[in-house]
């Protein structure tokens, strides 16, 4: 019995040794998720993030003109007068910006926008593609066709004396005969282009027509309505038109490519003051009776 117990004992202490000795079966390591690649910030172009800049709308803009187109611009009584001050002073009321006038020769109008002297200019200036190279537009505020009076068209008309009964119109100024023509303007570039007669330049154009009057010249071609004015405040002048426009035109506000808002601003206007009724009186104020 005491061996029996004691194998027993034994086997009991064999099978404990056993278990200490023996290693735990290796417990597997957990593989660590792959990390999800964070999207790359987008790109951003120089162009993306540039503000962009913005004309602003000036509150005066200064105007070039030149007062020698009666009833469209000239001086009474030391100031400036005609249709074209009354109209751009009426959309300058209605689109609430101040006009700073600067007394220019017509010649230098386009210099003067061109180099930055002022942002536009109004005298009755015929709107025309080699101009508009060099300049911005309006929409058209007089044209052809649309005064009561045939006169007061813009367009080129001739002056002869009314002695004359030779000159019926422009096929009649021919080699030997000196037309004189204001510098600058439609009538001296369509003489030029169209006429045989010797083509004598002026910088105004009531000295043309003075030397028109003293003989000088055999006839003048400028405005219509400058021809008329000096009619009117010379009848002693002798002098008369002949024949209809030469050309038909329309006159706009000239402006500076460079300034594009002085370009909006008085097309906006412009359409302000004929809305209100404002251009209609002026109208009519100038050319509604004969």
């Amino acid at each position: 019995m005491l061996l029996i117990l004691r194998t027993m004992v034994l086997a009991l202490f064999l099978l404990g040794v056993a278990g200490c000795g023996s290693s735990p079966a290796p417990t597997a390591t957990p593989t660590p998720p792959t990390p999800t690649p964070t999207p790359a910030a987008p790109t951003v172009t120089p162009t993306e993030v540039a503000p962009q800049i913005v004309e602003s709308v000036p509150s005066i803009i200064t105007v070039g003109i030149d007062p020698a187109f009666e009833p469209f611009v000239f001086t009474q009584e030391g100031r400036l007068a005609g249709f074209d001050v009354d109209l751009l002073n009426a959309m300058a009321a209605e689109a609430d910006f101040e006009v700073a006038y600067v007394v220019s020769s017509f010649g230098e109008i386009f210099d003067g926008l061109q180099q930055g002297r002022y942002d536009a200019a109004i005298s009755a200036i015929t709107v025309t593609d080699a101009r508009r190279a060099l300049v911005d537009f309006t929409a058209p505020y007089f044209e052809s066709g649309k005064a009561s009076v045939s006169f007061y068209n813009p367009g080129q008309g001739i002056a002869i004396r009314t002695d004359n009964m030779t000159i019926i119109g422009p096929e009649s100024l021919v080699e030997g005969m000196r037309v004189g023509v204001k510098s600058g303007t439609t009538g001296a570039e369509y003489a030029e282009e169209n006429i045989g007669a010797e083509i004598v330049a002026f910088a105004e154009s009531e000295p043309a027509l003075e030397a028109l009057a003293g003989g000088e010249l055999d006839a003048v071609i400028v405005d219509i309505s400058v021809i008329v004015g000096y009619i009117r405040n010379n009848p002693e002048a002798g002098i008369r038109i002949t024949g209809g426009p030469v050309n038909e035109e329309s006159y706009a506000i000239a402006v500076s490519k460079d300034k594009p808002a002085v370009l909006a601003l008085l097309d906006a206007a412009m359409v302000k003051v004929k809305e209100s009724g404002a251009y209609d009186r002026i109208y009519n104020l100038w050319f509604g009776t004969p």
